[in-house]
Order: C-alpha cells, then structure tokens, then sequence
C-alpha cells in the first residue's frame, strides 16, 4: 500500500511537471520567453531531475537575452545612453546568476554594446569624479559592476581614487563638526561614512539619549474573578515580557536611553457559571413475548416502549474580559484596548444504561486559559506597528525642526521613500537614502 502511493506521488508530480512544461511552451511559442521561463523555472524546482525543463528554460533565458541586447542597441540609438547601459547591466547580471555564456552572434553583439557603452562609462565617471559629489561616483560604480568588469574599466577607475578621497575628506569633517550634543544617529552616520573612506575622527555627545528609552516597566491592575486566577497571571506575564521584547527590538529602545516607559496594564474578568438540576426521560424499545392475538396458544416477540429516567446537570457559563495598556511615549500616547465576552450552555450526567444508548458525560467547560491568551494576543498584536507610527509622527512630520538634519535621519530608519528624507540626502550626498544604506550600511 505504501509502495502504491509513493507511486501515485511521483505519477502526480511528473503529471504537474509536464504540465507547466507544456504552459511554458505555449508562451514561448507566442513569444513570452520571460513569462515562458516562469514556468519552466516552476517545473525545474519542483524536480530538479527534469532535464526538458532545464533545456527549455536555458532556451527561454537564451532569447531574454537575445531580446534584451536589442532593446540595448534600440535605446542606444535613440540616445538614451543611460537606459541602454541600465538595460545591459541587468543582462550581465542575468547572465552570472543563470551561469550563461553568450556564444556566436549573441557574444558578438554583446561584445559590441559593451564597446558603445565604455565610452558612456568614461566620460560618465570623469564627471562624476570631478563634481563634489564622491558618493554619487561609488554609487555608480556598484549600479554598473558588471558593466564595468566586462569593459575592463576598473584600473582607469581607479585613478579618481585620490580625487575622490579628498572630496570624501571633506565632507566627513563637516559632519563630524556637527555630531554633538543629542544627534546620536548623526554620529552614527559619520562613523560608518568616515570610516568607509578610511577619515579618523572624533565626536563629541552627550553620554544619555534623552529620547529614548533603556527599559519598560508596567503597572498591573488585575481583577480576576475567575477560579483560573493563577493561570490568567501567569498568561499576564507571558504577555507583559512578550510586550518587553517587542520594545527592545523597536526604534525606541536604546541602551543609552535616559527614561523609563511606564505601561500600565488592566485586566478586568469575570466569570460566573450556574448549575441547575434536571430529570431526563430517554425512551427505549425492549423485546417481549406476548400472547398472539390471532392464536392464543402461540406467543410473538413485539417491541415495547419504556422511559429511563435520570438526572442531569445543566450548566450556563457567562466569561468576559476588558483588557487594555496606555503609557505616554515622548508625550504621545501608547495604547490599545480589548474587550470580549462568551456564552456557554453544556450539560453532564452519570447515567450508564447500555439498553437505552447511554453513557455517562462530561460537561464541556469554556476554556477560560485559551480564550484569555487569545484575548492577550489580540491586544498586544500590532504594537511594533503602533511603535513605528509614533516614531514617524515625531520624527517625519516636523520637517523644519531646529535639528532637522538628525530628525532626517531618525526618520530614515522608518519611512526610507520619505521625500523629506531623500531630499535631504541628494542635497547632501548627491544619491538618495536606499543608495547610501547600500553603499554604507546606514
């Protein structure tokens, strides 16, 4: 039997396989080498033994590329030289990571594009390395790395090395003249900087953030009207070291921060249960002989009707709970609240009559533990969320604070498109925000 579906497995599987083989092949005969390849990659990752779908998906990405150097050449023509060069890195890269060598009239089309192209990178890189910019030039050379290795330009690259360095220089002085005081995250930012362009320096803060907070501490004010009170406790605590966790791991928490966030913590429950008692009737048919109306002298076995009597608990159970936190954050409020409450009807009896079809049963309780950690759960579910909504809300919203420049970057570390935040850093680097944390870590 085990055997027979380990078979059916494999039959089903290769079925699968060969039907997305088939899909892509479809695709690719319309054309859609890249939709084509979807499909063919789907087929090799469910068995990596299917040796038609490797050579159809290797055929598939052949033409993506064939394809890919002529909207190269179109763009080239047209004198859109960046879109050409972007168009052709993303092939060389395509090219590496699907381990294909261009052959015959593909490589020599290539070849040709890269030679159009290592004009466009020279004089792009000599403008670059001449503006106050350095970021932008390093920026450029990692957005074209494979363009840059494939046209052999590293070398004259790296003759604008000095240039670059002393523009670098520069630029991390001044930021390093303006690390002080509460800009922890500047200090941040020129220490990866400076660093990266191999610039020692020093900086000067104050040894406490005043904005942020090294613990949280919370106020529990429980009333459990529940027999299960020890473990509702226990639940709290769970939840409360969970919240914990949850803000040591935000934006908030830093060792070096100077204040405490107080939570306070309530928890209302209550939970009643009435009992009342209850004679049940359960009928029942039994085999007897009696005489045979239509021959005395006879006896027929008939069905009789008779009613077990018997006593049954019947028992109504009513649970709810009101839970919620709130604390102040940096004069913005913390909270949430839930609040839930349950019915239950569920009866027991011991009555164990095998005639009458009956065993004893047990009453099926609420279950006050699951239902609270439930609730828990749901309170406490999105607080990282609202963690990083309130830091947004100080830090993105006041875009003509008197610190702006650590506001940016304390705004950076949530919202990374902010166009408060990326203005800022073309002005000052020349590349936006995702380009500098690509390039430094930041």
């Amino acid at each position: 039997m085990t055997r027979m579906l380990a078979l059916v497995g494999v039959i089903l599987l290769l079925s699968a396989c060969t039907s997305l083989v088939e899909k892509g092949d479809k695709l690719y005969e319309q054309g859609m080498y890249q939709q084509a390849a979807e499909f063919y990659q789907q087929a090799v990752h469910e068995d990596a033994t299917d040796v038609e779908a490797q050579q159809r998906l290797n055929q598939a990405r052949h033409k993506i590329i064939d394809r890919g150097l002529i909207e190269v050449r179109m763009l080239r023509l047209a004198a859109n030289q960046v879109g050409a060069a972007d168009k052709l890195e993303t092939i060389l890269r395509n090219q590496s990571s699907w381990h294909i060598e261009a052959m015959g009239a593909q490589a020599a089309t290539q070849n040709e594009e890269i030679r159009y192209a290592e004009q466009f990178l020279r004089t792009q890189a000599k403008d670059l390395a001449n503006s106050s910019y350095p970021d932008k030039f390093r920026w450029f050379e990692q957005k074209y790395a494979f363009l840059i290795t494939n046209a052999q330009l590293a070398t004259m690259l790296s003759g604008y090395q000095q240039q670059l360095g002393e523009h670098a220089k520069s630029k991390c002085q001044a930021l390093a003249e303006q690390v002080q005081g509460q800009r922890f995250f500047l200090k941040e930012l020129a220490q990866k900087y400076c660093s990266a362009w191999s610039v020692a320096q020093t900086f000067k803060l104050d040894q406490q953030d005043k904005s942020r907070y090294r613990n949280i501490v919370f106020n529990k004010q429980l009333q459990l009207n529940t027999s299960k009170r020890r473990a509702h406790e226990q639940l709290i605590d769970g939840a409360l070291s969970e919240l914990k966790d949850q803000f040591q791991q935000s934006i908030w928490y830093a060792p070096i921060g100077e204040q405490l966030l107080k939570l306070t913590l309530t928890a209302d429950v209550d939970y009643q249960r009435n009992s009342i008692q209850k004679q049940q009737e359960k009928r029942y048919l039994v085999k007897e002989w009696r005489p045979d109306p239509n021959d005395k002298s006879k006896q027929v076995e008939v069905d009789v009707e008779r009613v077990y009597i018997y006593p049954q608990t019947h028992y109504h159970e009513e649970y709810s709970a009101r839970l919620s936190y709130s604390g102040q954050l940096a004069g913005m409020s913390l909270a949430n609240q839930y609040m839930d409450s349950q019915s239950n009807q569920t009866v027991s009896h011991s009555a164990n009559f095998a005639e009458a079809e009956l065993a004893p049963k047990s009453a099926k309780f609420l279950d006050q533990t699951s239902t609270f950690s439930d609730y828990l759960t749901r309170l406490t579910h999105g607080v990282n969320d609202e963690l990083t909504k309130l830091w947004a809300s100080q830090y993105c919203q006041n875009q003509y604070a008197q610190n702006s420049m650590e506001n940016v970057l304390r705004c950076a570390r949530v919202e990374s498109d902010n166009d408060y935040v990326n203005s800022w850093f073309e002005r000052q680097f020349g590349i936006n925000y995702k380009a500098m944390r690509t390039l430094y870590g930041v």
